[in-house]
């Protein structure tokens, strides 16, 4: 990777913020979703994303049982030096799954253990494939009392607009991806070139970027995410997901969005984003509103990811 520059690091702290409560129609936006960093900067991130991969993952299961048909497992892994990570698996209790999938939920309290995510998770683990589900970092098993109430406005008061905390957010869940991608290929023995990311949400959100920098996934499925949702101001170059999402690129990239969504707005948080994609991509519009996803959307998911990730 690129020697860190003085100059470069200062693009890398520089935080660029529009102007605060508008309507949503003139909702803010920053400069990189028109103009992203070029590859120069773009390496230098990278090495914000390095971790120590002979750092022991210390696996330790939970619990475990077998609900219709599927093994479900309870466990826990260090992602980086005192850093553990909290998360489920689910995969079919009568065969033997090659390929995986790293889920990262949205923004709820309940993290991995939200209902519809436990509901999509075990219908992706019924298709064929060892689902590790995780909690990000400050949900779920993971809270550490940063959010009371996990609201929209105090999660944009107490996370998503404090931009070094952010940064720093996005650094850890990046990292928490590449590490239960390595839970899945070692642990759970799963095919490295078969092992895709899904991000729903906030969890889409942050699939941009995990999904860029860690380049062993295969494939990348987003659904509902966006820019930004309509309480965040923008966001530090380094954290922004309009400067990795191109970048997957020529892995693919799936996109799931709904036209009535309101949280992320399509004009503004998601089509000029949808437009850095690159050729191996596909994107996916219908009526709905944020969060829902209907059979007919989850039956293009799993088509999508059996072209991509071998089951």
């Amino acid at each position: 990777m690129c020697p860190r520059s003085r100059l470069v690091t200062s693009l890398v702290l520089t935080a660029i913020f529009a102007s605060g409560a508008v309507a949503q129609t003139e909702r803010p936006t920053d400069e990189w979703v028109s103009n992203p960093v070029d590859d120069r900067t773009f390496e230098t991130y990278l090495e914000f994303f390095a971790y120590d991969s002979s750092v022991p993952l210390a696996v330790h299961v939970t619990a475990s049982d077998v609900v219709d048909g599927l093994r479900e497992e309870r466990l826990t892994f260090q992602s980086t030096p005192g850093m553990t990570v909290t998360a489920r698996t689910f995969r079919p209790e009568s065969s033997t799954s090659r390929g995986g999938i790293v889920f990262m939920h949205g923004g709820t309290g309940n993290g991995k253990d939200t209902r519809n995510v436990v509901n999509w998770t075990r219908l992706l683990a019924r298709a064929g494939w060892t689902v590790l589900s995780i909690d990000l970092q400050y949900f779920g098993e993971r809270n550490n009392g940063l959010f009371e109430t996990f609201g929209a406005q105090e999660k944009a008061d107490r996370l998503y607009n404090v931009p070094s905390l952010y940064l720093d957010w996005m650094i850890q869940t990046a990292k928490d991806a590449g590490r239960a991608f390595d839970v899945l290929a070692e642990h759970l023995q799963i095919d490295p070139d078969d092992i895709a990311l899904v991000g729903y949400s906030r969890g889409a959100q942050m699939s941009m970027v995990a999904g860029a920098v860690e380049s062993r996934f295969a494939a990348v499925a987003l659904l509902h995410g966006g820019h930004f949702d309509g309480l965040e101001h923008g966001h530090r170059p380094a954290a922004c997901g309009a400067n990795y999402i191109g970048r997957i690129n020529p892995r693919p990239v799936l996109m799931i969005n709904g036209e009535a969504d309101t949280d992320y707005l399509p004009a503004v948080a998601v089509r000029p984003l949808q437009k850095l994609l690159g050729p191996e991509s596909t994107v996916r519009w219908t009526d709905a509103s944020h969060g829902i996803l209907t059979e007919e959307d989850l039956s293009v998911l799993i088509d999508w990811l059996r072209i991509e990730v071998s089951p």
